[in-house]
């Protein structure tokens, strides 16, 4: 139900609270009585559209119909009226109310103070004193208000009105009080904000509503600069990226900074973010620049800079410091490279120093080597190489020990020879490696890949917020370490049973997502008998099932860690396809349920049965023997299997009929153990 006291000051908060009063627009007094009200609206509406000049005295407007519809406000719903008179003057006489004069004093100056600051703060000033003088004396007076108030509403003597109105303002002053900074500070220029942002939190009370406020006027920015960030990021690799830097720097980053005076990056997790989200654009577009080859005029470095001071997260800060150390050792490495080139101009001639480049531009894959080569050849034939063609960057370091000096020195050697011997100069994204004898070695949950590849160490990285192929949502020990290799099949199907529950556990939609998973082969596998390291698990990269990229990433903040249940097949055409050996079936099945997937759970959870083996009783290619030979071939190969366990039934269920249509495909029983009863239990059948 709708109150109308909160909803005439939610209203008026805001930059207009005092410049959409009532009372001000009249001139009035808040206790002007009913009949007062009408002649000065008759009087000022006559005199107004008569053209005549009149003294206004305190009236604000002179549009006759806003001072007719400010005095029939006065004359209406007092609830409304009211609200009015709490930032109108009160004047100084106190015979009626009670009050000390020092309230309405108070008071008074409250709202001039107040409407005086906003007033100068929309003319762009700085009235930061005022701002002080209007909290100050707002805290002085809001004690006393309710004495005020409950009079007004005796004197009023209106059955709409109560106690409950008085108490209904008191709730919601502290919000109307603040209101007014929090949008000047979202709206108003850049380098107010912060100071408006602390002048809000002076205002009474304002405690339990400034951060809620500042909030929600935050939200349509950061709904904005969130959208623009993605589009952005869209466009680098596929648009010359001068523009988008310049955009970048001239709209993203300004609202950056007014997000970081409203909340506070240390205080605010999507501020944070957004840091390091702005700080990744300008690394992209730096890293964008080099692959083009066009990094030597100091602007890639520049934008790394920026990035530098922007990012907040620690691995975003290390991804940016590769790229600026990267891009420093490269420009170094260059520079020597060209030395060489002059000094073979300078030797030898022009000729041989276009054979070398020539010779190293077909050993390099580089798109940026590519394009200094082109440049020195541009050179040579125009006559105007040299070997200070790129300076090196003027940038401040801390000071590097010898040692390191000595390495950096050998690394931008080993960059030239590579030129020339091996064309080995790549940029980010960096090859990942997913299938490390340890798994801390490899990359973490949440990675993003931009393309699958046939070799698993070959998987490079991608942007998560950027269109990519899939995303590593984790690494599952397949068996103990050390544990004898289960074979191919059970392998298999325990990575996809594992991967699945952790694809469930991240709410992740079955019916949208597949997870492919990949383990090491039997020859790598630590059965503590060879000197192998590895920790015997898979990883588990979800990707689509369509085929289409992932516009974003899928992995929550925080995983799921209780079992949860994955839908597997029992009888697909291949074992390996099925629900691992060992695991049980969550529910009670029958010769249609195999017809389809059924839900796999952890045998600690409650279930109906568990899967003791898929014997093959059939090589591909042999024809059906009929369904009596096929049934009992069935039931012998699972009791071979299956020890006498009492209380526990044995369910068979023989090939598929559709098996038999597939003449390569082999033929084999599902075994599962139940207990005589149907019902559900846990652990193993003992």
């Amino acid at each position: 139900m709708a109150d109308p006291i909160v909803d005439e000051l939610r209203s008026l908060a805001g930059p207009d609270l005092y410049r959409r009063n009532a009372f001000r627009i009249s001139g009035l007094l808040a206790d002007a009585n009913a009949r007062t009200t009408r002649q000065v609206a008759q009087r000022l509406r006559a005199a107004l559209e008569g053209g005549a000049d009149i003294d206004l005295g305190t009236a604000t407007s002179r549009d006759p119909h806003e001072i007719q519809a400010a005095c029939d406000l006065i004359l209406g719903d007092p609830r409304r009226r009211l609200v009015h008179e709490v930032f109108a003057p009160w004047g100084d006489d106190v015979s009626g109310c009670g009050c000390h004069p020092k309230v309405h004093e108070d008071h008074d100056a409250a709202v001039a103070a107040h409407n005086d600051s906003i007033d100068r703060e929309q003319s762009r000033g700085t009235p930061d004193a005022e701002w002080s003088r209007a909290s100050q004396s707002w805290s002085r007076v809001v004690g006393a208000l309710t004495n005020h108030l409950e009079y007004r509403v005796r004197e009023l003597d209106d059955r709409q009105l109560d106690d409950s109105a008085v108490a209904g303002i008191e709730r919601e002053l502290p919000r109307t009080l603040v209101q007014p900074a929090v949008d000047l500070a979202v709206a108003g220029p850049l380098g107010r904000a912060g100071m408006l942002v602390k002048t809000a939190r002076r205002f009474p009370k304002a405690e339990t509503v400034h951060h809620r406020l500042i909030e929600a006027a935050a939200t349509p920015l950061y709904e904005d600069l969130e959208e623009r960030r993605t589009q952005v990021a869209r466009r680098i690799g596929e648009e010359p990226v001068d523009p988008i830097v310049a955009e970048i720097e001239r709209d993203l980053l300004p609202q950056l900074q007014r997000l970081d005076a409203l909340l506070p990056p240390k205080q605010n997790h999507r501020t944070s973010a957004l840091h390091d989200q702005l700080a990744i654009l300008l690394n992209n577009c730096a890293v964008d620049l080099m692959n083009r080859g066009k990094a030597a005029d100091g602007r890639a470095e520049r934008w790394l800079d920026r990035a530098t001071k922007l990012v907040i997260d620690q691995r975003d800060r290390d991804l940016i410091d590769e790229n600026r150390e990267a891009l420093l050792e490269n420009q170094r490495a260059m520079r020597e490279f060209r030395e060489q080139v002059d000094y073979l101009f300078r030797m030898r001639g022009k000729y041989a120093a276009q054979r070398l480049l020539r010779q190293a531009r077909t050993q390099t894959s580089s798109p940026s080597v590519r394009a200094e080569i082109d440049q020195m050849l541009a050179e040579l034939a125009a006559g105007t190489f040299n070997s200070v063609h790129s300076p090196p960057p003027q940038v401040k370091r801390p000071p590097v020990s010898p040692k390191r000096r000595r390495r950096r020195r050998l690394v931008a050697w080993l960059l030239v020879l590579a030129l020339i011997g091996l064309g080995v100069w790549h940029w980010w994204p960096r090859k990942l490696n997913i299938s490390s004898d340890k798994i801390s070695d490899n990359a973490p949950a949440g990675t993003c890949l931009d393309q699958t590849d046939s070799s698993p160490t070959d998987l490079r990285g991608a942007d998560c917020d950027s269109p990519h192929w899939g995303e590593i949502i984790g690494y599952v020990a397949i068996t103990k370490v050390p544990a004898t290799y289960p074979g191919d099949d059970q392998a298999n199907a325990l990575g996809q049973f594992l991967c699945g529950e952790k694809m469930v556990q991240q709410r992740l939609n079955a019916d949208v997502y597949d997870v492919t998973t990949l383990h090491a082969p039997a020859q790598r596998w630590n059965n503590g008998k060879n000197s192998s390291k590895y920790e015997n698990y898979a990883a588990c990269v979800v990707h689509r099932h369509d085929g289409l990229d992932l516009e974003s990433g899928v992995t929550p903040i925080a995983e799921l860690k209780d079992p949860k249940p994955v839908a597997m097949d029992l009888q697909a055409a291949k074992v390996a396809d099925n629900a691992p050996v060992g695991s049980c079936v969550q529910g009670r099945v029958d010769g249609e349920a195999l017809a389809g997937k059924v839900k796999i759970v952890r045998c600690s959870e409650w279930h109906w049965g568990q899967i003791f083996g898929y014997p093959t009783l059939y090589e591909a290619g042999q024809s059906f023997p009929g369904d009596s030979e096929v049934n009992a071939v069935s039931r012998n190969a699972c009791a071979a299997r299956i020890p006498s366990l009492p209380g526990f039934a044995t369910w068979v269920g023989p090939p598929s009929y559709p098996s038999w249509e597939d003449p390569n495909q082999v033929k084999y029983a599902v075994c599962l153990v139940h207990r005589a009863d149907n019902k559900p239990f846990k652990g193993a059948p003992e």
